[in-house]
C-alpha cells in the first residue's frame, strides 16, 4: 500500500482548495506523485476542471463534491493574486463550453466577474 503525502511547499490557493474540497485530494495526490511532489497551482487548477467535468456530468450524485470545489473557487477568485491566470486560464479554459453551462448556477459573484471579463465560452 502506498502512502501519498502533501507536500510541504504548497501554493495557498492549492491549500484553500484542499482544504475546502476534500473529495480532490486523492486526485491532487496522484498529481502530486505524477509531478515528482510539486505540481504548482496551474496543473492543479487543470486536474480540478478535469475533475469538476466529471462532476457536473453526474452532478445529482456528485452535487456536494461540485459545490465545494466551485466554492474553493470562489475563495481563490476573492483572495489570490492569481486568481485570473489560475481561476480563467488553467480551470475554466479546461472546461468545455457545455461543462461551463452546466456549472453556471454554482458560479460565484467573483468568479463570475473574472469569467465576463476575460472568458466567452
Amino acid at each position: 500500500m502506498m502512502f501519498h503525502i502533501i507536500p510541504t511547499m504548497i501554493d495557498d490557493e492549492v491549500q484553500l482548495l484542499l482544504d475546502e474540497a476534500p473529495e480532490f485530494r486523492p486526485r491532487y495526490l496522484d498529481l502530486v506523485e505524477a509531478a515528482d511532489d510539486h505540481p504548482g497551482a496551474a496543473a492543479t487548477f487543470v486536474e480540478l476542471a478535469d475533475y469538476v467535468a466529471g462532476l457536473a456530468q453526474a452532478v445529482e450524485e456528485f452535487r456536494p463534491a461540485l459545490v465545494r470545489c466551485l466554492s474553493a473557487v470562489e475563495k481563490v477568485a476573492e483572495s489570490s493574486a492569481d486568481a485570473e491566470e489560475l481561476i480563467i486560464w488553467s480551470f475554466f479554459d479546461n472546461l468545455s463550453p457545455d461543462d461551463v453551462r452546466r456549472l453556471d448556477v454554482w458560479i460565484g459573484p467573483r468568479t463570475r466577474s473574472l469569467l465576463d471579463d476575460g472568458f466567452c465560452p
